[in-house]
């Protein structure tokens, strides 16, 4: 029954022109305010709490104590355009929104126990690098109808991480995080199509929400090799994650006594990535490259739901990203000044549900979604530090533009982000 009731909301929904299936959410934002003013390029050159999510093992390399505590602030934009045949823009309608959100962002400790190998460095945060806000609205006439979207996507993906890093030679160190995962997403859609001002077609299933809990862990890896004092290497791979997922449907105006309401249990599947990064350190600048790569969903799927995913999915290829970051202090102060740059290819299919005794519904993806625009992301920042105390602020400018395979629809993304980190060093 469910099921089908879910096939129904897709049908009603792709009837018309565009398709209302919202795809893009699931944006990785990171962990730590160097990091994200240095554009998230942190593999090489991790040297604070949030090695525990850049690369493990930059901890070896890192003798301290620290306690940090991080904070953000974002708005994400967001703006619809239609095309096709008989298609009109009635004057001042709701072509798009903005959302707006003040969040706890990252907790957490680490400690360096002294070892006759070398550095060991212990390490447990809470992060939130992950979030799902993405929304699609819209109004539009064609041939009489006239039809208006209103679908929104937001939570957070969270990570309770334990993590170490040890060295294994006096230039090289591996490490290892291992987190628990939970998060929360909801996704309400309301749609509405009215001809010649008066309701038509009005049907429960053009209100319904969605509702995604997930529960899991994850493996990431980690190695750095420090051939001289002024190069550093390193790399992170997050080799494995396992997902739960319980979805809860509700289907109807939420006003409504006798809204539906339908649960399921499945899985959510998230495709492996890694990263590697080559940094410079010099005493007046530090700059680092890094390159990014996600693996296509073939490689974690179960085969009959690859062979029947269609040919022109994102989620077949894989997903490619590089940026620069630098780091300079200024030389009578205990400041430091940060900016970076990246230019990813923007992952269409961060997450993908599969539901018990169920194979995936691709049509409930939108197949045929490619971004028109990837994601370029710009940054600065500045740290000053005094005493074993440390103050961060970090802003970071995002845009992205999706497409629909028909040139139909297309959505245009920017985002600003402010983030504060706290830190404690003893």
């Amino acid at each position: 029954m469910k099921r089908t009731i879910v096939a129904a909301i897709a049908l009603l929904m792709f009837l018309h022109l565009p398709a209302a299936a919202q795809v893009g959410s699931g944006v990785e934002v990171g962990a730590g305010a160097r990091a994200m003013a240095m554009a998230n390029n942190h593999t090489a050159i991790a040297k604070d709490l949030s090695a525990v999510y850049w690369n493990p093992a930059a901890l070896a390399f890192l003798p301290v104590r620290e306690f940090q505590m991080s904070f953000d602030g974002f708005r994400i934009y967001g703006t619809s355009e239609l095309s096709g045949p008989g298609v009109t823009i009635p004057p001042g309608v709701k072509m798009g929104d903005h959302r707006d959100r003040i969040r706890m962002s990252g907790l957490g400790a680490m400690t360096a126990i002294p070892t006759i190998q070398g550095g060991l460095t212990l390490a447990a945060s809470f992060d939130r690098p992950n979030i799902f806000d993405d929304f699609t609205v819209y109004t539009y006439e064609q041939f009489g109808e006239t039809v208006s979207l209103d679908g929104r996507k937001y939570g957070d993906l969270n990570r309770w991480s334990g993590s170490f890093g040890i060295q294994v030679a006096p230039n090289i160190a591996a490490g290892l995080t291992l987190s628990v995962l939970t998060g929360t997403e909801k996704s309400p859609i309301y749609q509405v199509i009215t001809v010649g001002g008066e309701l038509v077609d009005r049907d429960d299933y053009y209100d319904v929400e969605f509702q995604h809990k997930y529960l899991g862990y994850a493996i990431a890896l980690g190695a750095s090799f420090h051939p001289s004092d002024i190069l550093k290497i390193g790399m992170k791979v997050n080799a494995y994650t396992n997902l739960g997922l319980r979805e809860t449907q509700f289907v109807g105006n939420p006003d409504d006594y006798y809204r539906k309401r339908f649960e399921d249990k499945g899985r959510a599947y998230i495709a492996p990535s890694g990263a590697l990064g080559v940094g410079l350190t010099l005493p007046w600048l530090i700059t680092t490259v890094d390159l990014r790569m996600t693996m296509p969903y073939t490689f974690v799927l179960p085969s009959e739901d690859t062979q029947r995913m269609p040919d022109n999915m994102q989620a077949r290829s894989f997903k490619f990203g590089t940026g620069l970051g630098f780091e300079a202090p200024l030389p009578s102060a205990p400041v430091v000044l940060r900016a970076g740059y990246s230019l990813d290819e923007y992952d269409l299919y961060p997450i993908i549900h599969k539901f018990q005794g169920d194979r995936i519904d691709w049509n409930l993806l939108g197949p045929g979604y490619w971004p028109d625009r990837n994601r370029h992301t710009l940054s600065a920042g500045i740290a000053a530090f005094s005493s074993g105390i440390g103050i961060e602020l970090s802003y970071a400018y995002q845009t992205w533009a999706l497409l629909n395979a028909g040139g139909t629809l297309r959505q245009d993304y920017s985002s600003h982000r402010f983030m504060t980190s706290f830190i404690y060093r003893y």
